[in-house]
């Protein structure tokens, strides 16, 4: 219930979990993933143990659901794969009526989202294209406001050169 979104099972970040844990390297999920964040109202284990058992008393995930259900999905087809997955879960006990319940809800889900650019701003090409253009005394800016303290006529935008790129070299106006 706390948490804020229902499976998308089309939805390509789904897919790219469902591949990611069928791949042959698949032991690698682990750097690949952010995890599983779960609330409940008592945990039980044995501390200073290697993956111990846990037993969870009414719990209920309240981040890491595309992910949970994306395992789910591979588990039906090919439970095997799972073996070799290690995965980081997050349980905090808290007591349901307990305000901070809700605030590890939103908190847990309420990032900033991060667009394409800045997911390859970190590029071997977009560095090697800073490096470059900082020999000509420009500062190239692969992320926005990278650059803000610099002066502007010397700030080249990748998004604005990536638009200019493809108008006049594509022609694609």
């Amino acid at each position: 219930n706390e948490n804020v979104r229902g499976y998308k099972p089309s939805h390509r970040v789904n897919k790219a979990i469902i591949d990611s844990a069928n791949e042959a390297n698949n032991f690698q999920f682990f750097y690949l993933n952010n995890g599983i964040t779960i609330l409940c109202d008592k945990a039980d284990y044995t501390p200073n143990t290697v993956s111990p058992l846990v037993v969870l008393k009414n719990f209920q995930i309240i981040n890491g659901g595309q992910t949970s259900h994306s395992l789910f999905e591979v588990y039906k087809t090919r439970p095997e794969k799972l073996e070799s997955i290690e995965l980081l879960v997050r349980v905090c006990e808290v007591n349901s009526e307990d305000p901070i319940s809700q605030k590890i809800s939103e908190t847990s889900n309420n990032q900033i989202p991060v667009g394409s650019r800045d997911l390859h701003s970190n590029d071997l090409i977009q560095r090697k294209l800073q490096e470059e253009f900082e020999v000509l005394g420009y500062f190239y800016e692969r992320k926005p406001n990278q650059h803000s303290e610099q002066p502007k006529n010397k700030v080249l935008s990748n998004e604005v050169l990536g638009q200019l790129f493809m108008a006049y070299h594509l022609d694609m106006k």
